[in-house]
């Protein structure tokens, strides 16, 4: 995960239009609840233009967001000023996470350890979440379920907007478990149309890898949970949450 994906800075906000980012910070709080888990400093890493650090900001919470995407991060602190939220972002690769000081809690969502296509990548971004995490604090984190792409159409998706045109391109290839996304989008600003192509990749992993993984690294997991729900994580959802907290 060396890539900053700048095109995709211009159109996340319009993939994720319809995302409830709200809701999943409701989520978030009664997971801690369901815990007793406190928290009133939060890191969201992978934190895009900034969408899932503005419920927190604005709820009080003293925010951090980190992205490896300096232009995801120039949309994210231009959309904090207008909002007149008070949120600091830094620039940083999750594997060398490294905060101004330690926080209660740290978070990661929408995929973003997904594209991590090696275990070792994902042990040394634990171990650096919990080197950034005080002690007793919690990590909150998503994995997409990229094996349910197995059986599903990955036919080629157009999307034409007024101020967009998009082309979806996507593989799924089992025995390696990554699923690879080619976007192609021409994106107007005033008469002129951009185009940016971009290639992403997610790697699926299964539940026991990331439970011995969170234990190797200083974790004890307190749970795995369909997303949006206290059920145990099954292969009924295509999202998996987990909860853990330092050792």
């Amino acid at each position: 995960m060396t890539k900053e994906y700048s095109g995709l800075a211009r159109i996340y906000d319009y993939l994720v239009s319809g995302v409830d980012f709200d809701g999943w910070i409701d989520y978030v709080e009664a997971l801690l609840s369901r815990f007793d888990l406190q928290a009133a400093s939060i890191a969201d890493i992978a934190c895009g233009t900034g969408n899932t650090v503005f419920p927190f900001a604005r709820r009080g919470y003293k925010t951090v967001g980190v992205d490896i995407s300096g232009a995801m991060l120039d949309l994210a602190r231009a959309k904090a000023q207008a909002l007149n939220l008070d949120v600091s972002f830094i620039k940083q690769d999750m594997r060398k996470l490294m905060l101004p000081e330690q926080v209660d809690l740290i978070t990661c969502f929408h995929d973003g350890l997904n594209y991590l296509l090696d275990i070792t990548d994902i042990k040394q971004t634990f171990r650096q979440v919990n080197d950034n995490l005080r002690p007793g604090g919690t990590f909150i984190f998503d994995l997409n379920r990229v094996t349910w792409l197995a059986g599903s159409d990955n036919s080629p998706v157009l999307v034409d907007d007024d101020d967009m045109t998009l082309f979806w391109e996507s593989e799924y290839v089992q025995a390696s478990e990554i699923w690879t996304i080619k976007l192609t989008a021409f994106v107007r600003e005033g008469n002129i149309y951009h185009k940016c192509t971009e290639i992403h990749q997610e790697k699926g992993y299964h539940p026991i890898e990331i439970v011995a993984s969170l234990a190797d690294t200083g974790f004890n997991i307190l749970g795995s949970f369909n997303a949006f729900s206290f059920a145990p994580a099954d292969n009924s959802s295509v999202r998996h949450f987990y909860v853990a907290q330092k050792m």
